[in-house]
């Protein structure tokens, strides 16, 4: 599980495998004041209020990316057939998540024991 560290008004502003002081705060990878740090950090910055926007987005860019993946796996399209920026971003995406994935499977919920 991912540890945040917050600012004095209470914005994530790191995300570490380990905490990075006293107060840092584990928080699932799917939290949205995660996902959200994730995307400020990839160049996308929420103008304010735009929170439910913001989650919305994500929420939707993961039913397209899952929606794309399947299309690949059927044999209904195929990565060379996009735009050489849109595979790059999709790689990323791929990596990304296989971290997020890595990092949810380091920690065990039910006891906080690190496998």
């Amino acid at each position: 599980m991912p540890f945040v560290t917050r600012d004095e008004s209470g914005r994530v502003v790191a995300v570490a495998e380990q905490p990075l002081d006293e107060e840092a705060e584990a928080l699932p990878p799917e939290d949205p004041e995660v996902q959200a740090f994730l995307a400020r950090m990839h160049g996308f910055e929420a103008a304010e209020g735009d929170d439910a926007f913001v989650s919305s987005d994500l929420s939707f860019i993961r039913v397209l990316e899952d929606l794309i993946e399947v299309l690949i796996r059927r044999g209904v399209l195929s990565l060379s057939d996009l735009p050489a920026s849109a595979q790059d971003k999709l790689m990323q995406r791929r990596a990304l998540r296989g971290w997020l994935a890595g990092v949810a499977g380091l920690v065990d919920d039910d006891d906080g024991k690190v496998l």
